[in-house]
């Protein structure tokens, strides 16, 4: 087993990936070792870097890169929010789109800063990087905090706005990483499912639950909305991926052998009500899919049905 050196181990995302590292590689963590040693990598040529949060901001991927003068490939786990949301964006985005934040979305900035970094140092030297842009992360129980965010936002509309929604279960984050790392790939690659849910899917699944349209402009009040829901520091500028579309292509990972093994549709069940997924084949997962959404639909129009037997009883 080679050596790697991983850093941005905490939280959900660093967790789960760090044990698929550890079943192929000699895994250092070098966030678990001690401040003194932090910038020791142990040797390894290889360095992967798994995620940003308010704590773990660029700042902290210069003092990482600073101390890789021995590493020769790097993986690092980015976000495909880092396209930006924008009315005139394409659907699906490819990697050739050039990079534009929304500029009130610190977090997707952040990224955004963190990829110029390893750019820039991929040029001082004969290395080489991998850098993934996953779709919304989640998974049962807690995601990542995009992916908690994007959730939380799903059954809001602001206006006429109902773009398309992606979502990644975190194995499949996991396995892309493994792969990038394994064949030590270089350029950029969106990780996503294939395809994404259309308006009307996602309000299938939604089901009977209510659709909440707030009033323009509502930056502040989305962003304390999502925060009630997440129960935790929440990522802050969401109304703009809320309002427009930046569903992302996977061609280009798909091309080096990646396969996601769930849809946008079962990474959203899953993270939405927890169902034991991990015990089903594909034909299973898909059939369950259709029935919950059916259920879903059901549901609804049980609750419409109530509703106006209750309205004219009261005449």
């Amino acid at each position: 087993m080679s050596r790697i050196a991983v850093s941005g181990t905490g939280g959900v995302i660093g967790a789960r990936v760090l044990q698929w590292l550890a079943q192929s590689f000699d895994v250092l963590d070098v966030d678990a070792a001690d401040a003194d040693s932090q910038h020791d990598l142990g040797g390894a040529e290889t360095l992967v870097h798994l995620r940003l949060t308010r704590e773990v901001t660029s700042d902290r991927v210069r003092r990482v890169l600073a101390a890789a003068d021995g590493v020769r490939h790097l993986t690092m786990v980015s976000s495909a929010s880092v396209y930006g949301a924008w009315p005139n964006h394409p659907t699906p985005i490819s990697e050739d789109l050039p990079v534009r934040p929304n500029l009130e979305a610190s977090w997707a900035v952040h990224h955004a800063d963190a990829e110029r970094m390893v750019l820039e140092w991929c040029d001082q030297g004969d290395r080489s990087a991998a850098i993934l842009r996953p779709a919304p992360v989640v998974s049962s129980g807690l995601g990542g905090p995009i992916g908690e965010a994007m959730l939380a936002a799903a059954p809001i509309r602001t206006g006429s706005d109902d773009p398309p929604v992606q979502f990644l279960h975190l194995d499949d984050l996991a396995s892309a990483v493994v792969l990038a790392t394994q064949r030590r790939l270089s350029g950029v690659f969106n990780v996503a499912p294939d395809g994404w849910l259309s308006p009307g899917e996602l309000r299938a699944l939604l089901g009977a639950r209510p659709k909440i349209r707030l009033p323009m402009p509502l930056p502040k009040r989305l962003d304390r909305y999502v925060a009630r829901r997440v129960g935790h520091a929440a990522p802050e500028g969401l109304l703009p991926y809320t309002r427009y579309s930046w569903v992302v292509a996977n061609d280009r990972l798909r091309a080096e052998g990646w396969e996601p093994r769930y849809s946008s549709a079962q990474a959203f069940v899953i993270a939405d009500v927890g169902m034991p997924w991990d015990d089903l084949n594909a034909r299973q997962r898909q059939y369950a899919t259709l029935v919950g959404a059916g259920a879903a639909v059901a549901a609804g129009g049980w609750a419409a049905a109530a509703w106006l037997r209750r309205s004219y009883a009261l005449r």
